[in-house]
């Protein structure tokens, strides 16, 4: 048939390219698997460089990772250690604080209270003069010296409000003829300013037009 359509050997030569072809393929995968061998022995031998190189660094660090974890547990107790003390002084100052302002509070109120007392103190000294002067001025023989008594000003003020008193008294009793004086003033003041206007008008009228015969004049007479 290959023969009929003139491509006889074609088949052969088919073959032989699968062949060819399925050759390449396993060279292929034994180079690739050799590169693959390659690269691994290399990389282990890298790591295994890497590893002597650092066993040193692994063997000073194994203790120091110890040491580590020694001083991270010692911290953890000292810190454990610390907050409780700082708990405790914290309690201990707010209590001081809260005493120390109780003390000053106590403090101004006794200054408070010295100061009143001071006062106080000064008053009864002044006063305790005055009685004394007092008691010289009334045992004293000296008129002067008497006046001067706070017994003798006290007397004299009783009297000058008893005087005082009569004179209300008196005020009180004449009030209602006093009122009706005041009454007939006024009436009296009222009925001379009528006069005075009507005096007024006699005259502008006088001076307008012709004379016109007057009559009697009234008078007050008081």
């Amino acid at each position: 048939m290959e023969a009929q359509k003139g491509i006889s050997g074609f088949s052969d030569t088919q073959e032989e390219l699968e062949r060819v072809s399925a050759a390449k393929s396993e060279l292929d995968d034994v180079k690739g698997r050799t590169l693959d061998g390659m690269s691994e022995m290399k990389l282990n031998s890298m790591i295994a460089e890497k590893k002597i190189a650092l066993a040193p660094i692994i063997k000073e660090l194994r203790p120091l990772r110890q040491e580590c974890q020694e001083l991270t547990q010692e911290y953890e107790e000292r810190k454990a250690q610390y907050d409780s003390c700082a708990a405790g002084l914290d309690s201990n100052r707010s209590k001081l604080e809260q005493e120390v302002k109780t003390l000053r509070e106590e403090m101004a109120q006794e200054e408070n209270r010295y100061h009143q007392l001071n006062c106080m103190k000064q008053i009864c000294e002044m006063q305790m003069q005055r009685a004394l002067e007092e008691t010289r001025a009334y045992v004293s023989s000296d008129p002067l010296e008497r006046k001067k008594a706070i017994r003798e000003v006290y007397m004299k003020n009783i009297a000058e409000q008893d005087k005082l008193r009569e004179q209300q008294k008196a005020v009180r009793e004449n009030h209602g003829a006093n009122m009706k004086q005041v009454k007939m003033w006024r009436d009296l003041e009222q009925l001379m300013d009528c006069k005075k206007q009507c005096f007024q008008r006699a005259q502008n009228q006088a001076s307008r037009g012709p004379a016109v015969e007057e009559g009697p004049e009234d008078w007050l007479v008081l």
